[in-house]
């Protein structure tokens, strides 16, 4: 029967020599050329995750008075961002469980990348022909910092609310053009105009990570296509 519905499928779309191909690609034995797998597996799980929590999330932050289940929060007001997260977290089935891992997922995920980075640069596997490939992975490595920090930022806590007055602060530093920026970021002077949340949600969910499955597309063809270094093999000893 799987025979048959092989024989079906690459009669159809000419697969098998690309999977023949795939499967005989060689890997190299060292560990850390893991890391690069270790974050793509993290970026899946983000995926995942991330598309349960939107799910339950609410990107607005209009005040309402919260009358969940936690009773120390309830009677007062809050946005309904924050209270779309506390729910999430005490109400939803599986909602806690799903917030951690996405926030160790990310955690991991960026720690994968930086290692990464540092793995071929020290190595020196970013010189030509695989230049262009380390200069694409380092983008992720901005990229995916920026949607951590945009990640944070929505759950309308204290800490959300600190990094972006500290975000805020930096972009208003910049010389000559400091205001300018922040204004056209947050829609105004902090903590900006009721549009910025939503922004700043549909940038989280749509359009970085996006850009991140586009450039980990380019970035694993080229590796596909230039092949991985490799460690010198040290002098083998043979016994007298």
């Amino acid at each position: 029967m799987i025979r048959g519905l092989v024989r079906f499928v690459d009669q159809r779309s000419g697969a098998a020599p690309f999977v023949k191909k795939a499967l005989r690609y060689v890997f190299p034995d060292h560990w850390s050329f893991l890391l690069g797998e270790v974050a793509l597996y993290c970026f899946i799980l983000l995926v995942a995750t991330g598309v349960y929590l939107t799910l339950f999330f609410d990107d607005s932050r209009s005040q309402v008075v919260y009358q969940g289940s936690y009773a120390p929060l309830r009677g007062d007001s809050m946005s309904r961002a924050y209270e779309s997260v506390v729910h999430l977290s005490l109400d939803v089935k599986a909602g806690l469980l799903m917030r951690q891992t996405h926030h160790w997922a990310a955690n991991v995920f960026i720690a994968a990348i930086v290692l990464h980075v540092l793995r071929v640069f020290f190595t020196g596997a970013f010189r030509k022909p695989r230049d262009l490939t380390y200069l694409i992975g380092l983008s992720m490595l901005f990229i995916a910092l920026l949607e951590g920090y945009l990640g944070y930022s929505l759950a309308d806590d204290l800490l959300s609310g600190m990094g972006l007055a500290i975000g805020n602060s930096v972009a208003i530093s910049l010389p000559v053009i400091g205001q300018y920026v922040g204004a056209l970021i947050w829609g105004g002077q902090f903590p900006g105009s009721a549009a910025f949340w939503p922004r700043m949600y549909i940038a989280h969910v749509l359009i970085i990570p996006l850009a991140i499955v586009a450039l980990l597309t380019v970035h694993l063809v080229l590796v596909a296509a230039r092949h991985h270094t490799q460690f010198r093999e040290s002098p083998k000893t043979t016994e007298r």
